[in-house]
């Protein structure tokens, strides 16, 4: 489900280019220090991924914190790259958020993009914890910003994120299977 650009920037808390932030969300049942802990840890990452493009293991700490450095092995159509993300937002078990920059054989092609997760503990109907998920893509002070509109990667990256939060509810789930 896609968020009001009033909402989102409401929930943020930065008035940004709301026209050129995409959020969605999910509320996922459980609390969210389960899901901040698979959110924080970049190994992990690649269980989650909705859009197909993150392709192998991180590089980086084992657990983000503010200011963390970890980067990605990604993938579009033929193009292989390394994403190279620093955390910009952390607020344990509620906030995280990172800056990416697109890398090739040592060189930036891209950057600027910024992901951010926002949990919002709630009451579940059950009355058991559950966790509204805000997942937001902020292209706004992206190199080439025209451009990732242009190439119809807001709306791509609508879907992908709805598939992410899709995987990441199955994640923690199949985490609380085994517990």
């Amino acid at each position: 489900m896609l968020v009001s650009a009033t909402r989102q920037n409401r929930l943020m808390g930065t008035p940004g280019r709301a026209d050129r932030t995409v959020t969605v969300e999910r509320t996922i049942d459980a609390p969210p220090e389960l899901i901040f802990a698979l959110l924080a840890d970049p190994a992990r990452h690649h269980q989650i991924d909705g859009s197909g493009t993150l392709h192998g293991r991180s590089r980086g700490p084992q657990r983000l914190e503010l200011g963390s450095t970890f980067s990605m092995a990604m993938q579009q159509s033929k193009f292989r790259y390394r994403s190279m993300n620093r955390v910009i937002e952390f607020v344990d078990n509620r906030v995280i958020a990172w800056e990416t920059v697109g890398e090739r054989n040592g060189r930036r092609f891209i950057g600027g993009q910024r992901w951010r997760y926002q949990l919002v503990p709630i009451a579940g109907p059950d009355g058991l914890p559950s966790t509204l998920v805000l997942h937001s893509y902020d292209w706004g002070a992206a190199l080439f910003a025209p451009a990732i509109h242009l190439a119809g990667y807001p709306r791509r990256m609508a879907l992908g994120m709805t598939k992410t939060l899709q995987r990441l509810a199955s994640a923690i789930s199949a985490d609380a299977s085994k517990r």
